[in-house]
């Protein structure tokens, strides 16, 4: 399954966290934070997916760091999860 996170759509870190709560179909006790999106791609979602970020040059305008932490969890989750991959399209 591929899953796109449309860069230009991600202005706030809310947004960011409602595309990737709704994208991933992750429960209703999603944390809205990176610590909570680490727990539910290493230990909730299914595979095999691939994940990609459209336009991240645009999300980095809008979230700043945020933008750059978001997008190491989702890569760093590949070492744990045989059947996942993400991919960063500026």
């Amino acid at each position: 399954m591929e899953i796109v996170l449309e860069g230009n759509k991600l202005l706030s870190k809310e947004d960011f966290h409602r595309e990737v709560r709704e994208k991933l179909e992750l429960p209703d006790y999603y944390g809205n934070n990176l610590d909570a999106l680490w727990d539910c791609l290493t230990g909730y979602i299914e595979t095999p997916i691939e994940i990609v970020w459209t336009d991240f040059k645009k999300s980095k305008i809008h979230l700043g760091d945020y933008a750059d932490r978001a997008a190491k969890i989702l890569e760093e989750a590949q070492d744990e999860l045989s059947d996942y991959s993400f991919i960063v399209k500026n």
